[in-house]
């Protein structure tokens, strides 16, 4: 059993590297994954001209495995990135982890 969860949070590209500092100064987080995602919307008011044409809004889905107790502090940590831009997230509980 694995008593840790995911949390994704969707980061517009403008804030990037601001939201990897965040990660890396938060002690109880060990690693995390940052990779290109396009998002899809029927609310195109905040999309530019080209994100218009193109459908999508570019941003980076970044996922860290966490314990259960430490969310509030990763929130709490991202809410001062946010600014402008809200930032999406969801958690799921992971039902089993570990190497291989």
């Amino acid at each position: 059993m694995c008593n840790q969860q995911l949390i994704t949070i969707m980061i517009n590209k403008s804030i990037k590297d601001d939201a990897v500092d965040v990660v890396l100064n938060l002690d109880n987080i060990t690693g995390f994954t940052l990779y290109n995602a396009y998002g899809f919307s029927r609310k195109h008011a905040q999309y530019d001209i080209k994100e218009q044409v193109e459908g999508y809004k570019d941003f980076y889905r970044l996922d860290i495995v966490h314990d259960p107790k430490d969310l509030k502090d990763l929130l709490s940590a991202f809410s001062q990135l946010g600014g402008r831009f809200k930032l999406k997230y969801w958690v799921i509980p992971l039902l089993d982890c570990g190497e291989i």
